[in-house]
């Protein structure tokens, strides 16, 4: 695995992190794999850890080059900035996607809560648009109100107007072009009703490709739903709710095409025992030796 670390132009408090897989294993028959940016949460104040890296390592154990964006937060957020660094990230890989071996037709964006609206926004409004989207329990709608704090720091204005907060509306920029989308959700969660909820009816209305998972119980922030992210509380364990990750690379194959695959061994001791002088009949690089 090859790992970067990158600071946004004109944004140094936005940084990119990468893991790039060894691509000598091919996913199937192809070297080139989808591509996934990371949005943590933490409602544009900061970047929760629970929802950046072991997210990112979770995809890359399953086959998919993965990478964390940390965008600006605070008073940083001001002007939608965290949109301008995602689009230059989804800029960045595309440029780099022969040097990895990431297919650029494949690059999504995956975000939790404000990460979630982030990552949402990532393929309805950025420059760079990514081609599909895993948002858990997103923010979509930020209804302008009394300790609309996320609006006012994406403003950075202290008095955010209704026109301010439909900058940010998601659900009214679902157009016929949006890319697909995977999302999960609990019912309890009361984000739901004016997040994922009104997503999918949108997507449905649209007749655009879309999953989406709701679990019953469990409150806001599960992350992986397991031990790896709870952070020491057992409100974020839930067995159930922890199987989206796997449930979003199944729906990522739907989207994207399945790995190919033929019936060959994956042994290269062949070649490289023939490389050291050594012959052994039957043993050239498909050889039945691990």
């Amino acid at each position: 695995m090859k790992m970067i670390h990158l600071e946004c132009p004109n944004h140094p408090e936005a940084t990119l992190e990468g893991y790039i897989l060894d691509c000598e294993i091919t996913l199937g028959q192809e070297k080139k794999r989808p591509a996934i940016i990371v949005c943590p949460g933490g409602g544009y104040v900061y970047c929760s850890p629970r929802e950046g890296e072991p997210i990112a390592l979770g995809y890359a154990a399953k086959g998919y080059h993965a990478f964390v964006l940390r965008y600006s937060t605070g008073w940083d957020a001001a002007g939608f900035s965290p949109l301008q660094e995602i689009s230059w990230a989804v800029g960045y890989i595309r440029e780099h996607a022969e040097e990895w071996n990431i297919d650029p037709d494949k690059i999504l964006s995956c975000g939790f809560s404000a990460g979630g609206h982030l990552a949402m926004a990532a393929g309805l409004m950025a420059e760079n648009k990514v081609n599909g989207m895993i948002l858990g329990y997103p923010a979509v709608s930020i209804p302008n109100m009394p300790g609309a704090f996320m609006l006012q720091l994406l403003t950075g204005k202290k008095e955010v107007t209704n026109e301010d907060a439909a900058q940010f509306d998601l659900l009214s920029k679902i157009t016929k072009d949006a890319p697909p989308v995977f999302m999960v959700a609990t019912a309890e969660d009361l984000l739901t009703t004016y997040g994922a909820l009104p997503v999918a009816n949108k997507y449905a209305e649209l007749g655009l490709f879309y999953e989406l998972h709701v679990f019953q119980h469990g409150p806001h922030g599960y992350a992986l739903a397991n031990e790896v992210t709870a952070d020491g509380s057992s409100q974020v364990l839930n067995a159930a709710f922890s199987t989206w990750q796997d449930l979003s690379v199944e729906w990522l194959k739907k989207v994207f095409g399945q790995p190919e695959f033929v019936d060959k061994s994956t042994s290269k001791m062949g070649k490289y025992m023939a490389e050291l002088g050594f012959g052994m009949p039957g043993m050239g690089d498909g050889g039945n030796f691990a």
